[in-house]
């Protein structure tokens, strides 16, 4: 059954798209479009063109499954050029998206209409790539450069209104109307007005220079790239620059970095669908936050600024009164009782189990049967949490990193009694928030901070054994990472962990290596920026750590008590045993059932604790290993600590762990 299908109104031909669900631009709506375009330049009764949608969508953007191996002709930029060359004007109908190659789809016709539901963008950035048929050539000469600078570069989506403003949309029309006006439209034009006969407007050399200013000083090669093909649009023969950008293009697909992001793409795409539930999600309209700490208060930031009515509940007066005078949309109760018309409560008090049942307790009184009840808990056992309630099937974890509003991640967390509605629930709320999520098991740490912990545990055996806080730092920025991990813990505050590691003491194994140097620190008060140092010094308020003689005196103290002679530790072995330590870990969480697939872990690194998303994650990355290379660093972390990391202990015998290379299959599967 074809794509692609045609209406007469009189001389206009109206080309409808029906590749569902989004009309997604693959081989067979290339084809079947090549075909139609052809079939009309060969009929002179035809004087115009419309092209429609018979979907929700008019063009969603290409299939991303075909940028792993070669593409099948024709590919895009020939159907856009036979579209282009077409005697008779077109009008493109849109509704819905048109993304990536989709809006550049759009950009052959001679004319754009749309209706309110428009949104267009580029997202090719963001799967290391640059748009490849026609986006950086064709949209200055719409926008302007400054303004495809922007388009180009920052991936967003923009909807009707700012495609009017910016020249992509020539009129927006009402989606009940919307071919008719395309059809009056075409058959007014009396000769064609191609994109690509438009000259690039001139623009002042600051506005540029502003526009590029924008672009991350972080950003990748690919962006940079985009930037300058956006610049020398308008250079020479246009013919020219669509062959340079296409040549840039297909580079870019076949790069590691493309393979990598489109591996995360689908990662991302797995891990929502596990989060589905077979039950309709409840309504939800007022969220409770109990608590009005750093956590419940970002987390109220973040409901608010996404539409929901927000009551914060904490017996702490002037915290509840300074965040509903800080932000709008949230109201302040000191009593449990504010928060009984909510729909959604989220557990945000301190990170202590007796704490946190005397609340669900208490909760339970005072909410109707229905509502939803989540905890932010970061480690403690949610079962045992849940019996505090009688309706436990209410109940879940929704996990939030710090800070809610900024970071992506979230962990949705099931106990044995939690029922499908509240799942499908807090999966909705996930969505709605534009967060990232991941399905969890009951463990400690659930994922994420799982895999983190065995992070951590590593970085503290190497400063044991001899590299400084700064040098673990330098490696692991070198690798990609913005911030190094001790940065990192002194933004985040060292109480936290030091918490956990206190509630854990007593069934600690003794044959378990423990380092005490963080303890040290936060015994002596140094809980990170907070109180002006932990692992670095942060004079007057600084953010940027540095070294300081003090850390150093207590590090050459604990290793004094251990008898541990100190070794220089290259950046090499800091960042292997950094890979492979949170490899054995994912390995143990994959094979408990914690994590349900290797390719969460890797989403949750890369959104939560901004490993690199050019590496595709620890375990996608650590997958392009060979064998041999897997065992030694594994035997390494493995002699670290043989309790610790005891799923490495066959690599000590020479051998790949089965658990590990289950994992790493998945991840070389993957596209």
């Amino acid at each position: 059954m074809s794509t692609v299908t045609t209406d007469r109104r009189g001389s206009i031909a109206v080309i409808y798209l029906n590749n569902p669900p989004v009309n997604m631009g693959n081989a067979s709506l290339r084809a079947d479009l090549a075909r139609t375009l052809q079939e009309i330049a060969a009929d002179s009764t035809v004087d115009a063109v419309v092209v429609a949608s018979e979907l929700q969508h008019f063009y969603a953007g290409s299939d991303i499954n075909e940028f792993a191996g070669e593409l099948t002709e024709p590919q895009l930029p020939s159907v856009i050029a036979t579209l282009e060359n077409l005697d008779v004007p077109v009008v493109a109908a849109i509704t819905g998206l048109a993304l990536g190659g989709g809006l550049e789809f759009v950009l052959g016709c001679d004319r754009r209409i749309g209706d309110p539901s428009v949104q267009l963008g580029f997202p090719e950035v963001t799967l290391g790539m640059v748009p490849g048929a026609g986006g950086t050539v064709r949209t200055p000469r719409l926008t302007g450069v400054p303004t495809a600078i922007d388009l180009v570069t920052s991936a967003r989506r923009i909807d009707s209104e700012e495609a009017l403003r910016v020249g992509l949309l020539d009129e927006i029309v009402p989606t009940d109307s919307l071919v008719a006006r395309a059809v009056e439209l075409a058959r007014s034009m009396t000769a064609k007005s191609r994109v690509i006969d438009r000259p690039v407007p001139s623009a002042r050399e600051e506005d540029v220079d502003a526009a590029i200013a924008r672009v991350s000083r972080r950003a990748r090669p690919n962006v940079l790239e985009a930037v300058d093909l956006v610049r020398r649009a308008g250079d020479g023969d246009v013919h020219e620059a669509l062959t340079t950008e296409r040549a840039v293009f297909d580079r870019l697909r076949k790069s590691d970095e493309a393979r990598n992001l489109r591996y995360l793409f689908f990662a991302r795409r797995a891990a929502a669908k596990a989060l589905r539930s077979p039950a309709a999600p409840a309504a939800v309209r007022t969220v409770g936050i109990a608590g009005a700490g750093t956590m419940g208060a970002s987390l109220a930031r973040t409901f608010a600024d996404h539409g929901y009515t927000v009551v914060v509940y904490d017996r702490n007066l002037a915290a509840v009164e300074r965040l509903a005078a800080e932000e709008s949309g949230i109201r302040a109760a000191t009593d449990i009782t504010g928060l009984a018309d909510a729909d959604l409560v989220i557990d945000a008090v301190f990170e202590d189990m007796e704490v946190k049942t005397e609340l669900l307790r208490a909760l339970e009184t005072t909410l109707r049967d229905d509502t939803v009840i989540a905890s932010n808990t970061s480690y403690l056992d949610l079962d045992e949490m849940s019996r505090a309630l009688v309706h436990r099937n209410r109940f879940a974890g929704l996990h939030f990193f710090n800070p809610p509003h900024r970071n992506p991640l979230v962990e949705l967390i099931r106990t044995p009694a939690t029922d499908d509605t509240t799942a499908a629930t807090l999966a909705r709320i996930i969505t709605t928030l534009d967060k990232v999520g991941i399905p969890a098991g009951i463990d400690d740490g659930f994922v994420a901070n799982r895999v983190y912990a065995d992070y951590r545990t590593q970085i503290e055996f190497l400063v044991e054994e001899g590299a400084s806080p700064a040098d673990v730092d330098r490696a692991m920025r070198e690798l990609g990472m913005p911030f190094g991990p001790f940065a990192v813990a002194d933004m985040s505050g060292l109480d936290i962990a030091w918490a956990r590691r206190k509630r854990l003491a007593a069934t600690r194994d003794p044959q378990q290596r423990y380092v005490a140097i963080p303890d040290r620190l936060c015994e002596a008060g140094r809980l990170g920026q907070k109180t002006g140092a932990g692992w670095f010094k942060y004079p007057e308020g600084s953010r940027r750590g540095e070294p300081d003689p003090e850390v150093d005196t207590i590090i050459d103290t604990e290793r004094g008590i251990k008898g541990i002679e100190p070794r220089r530790i290259g950046d090499v072995e800091i960042r292997n045993r950094v890979l492979a330590s949170m490899l054995v870990a994912a390995a143990a969480l994959v094979d408990s059932g914690v994590a349900g697939r290797a390719s969460d872990i890797d989403v949750a690194m890369t959104e939560g604790f901004a490993f690199p998303k050019a590496l595709g994650g620890p375990i996608r990355a650590m997958s392009t290993w060979g064998d041999s290379a897997l065992v030694s660093a594994l035997a390494v972390v493995h002699e670290s600590c043989p309790v610790t990391f005891a799923v490495a202990e066959p690599a000590a015998r020479g051998q790949l762990p089965e658990s590990v290379a289950r994992c790493l299959d998945e991840a070389r599967t993957r596209p």
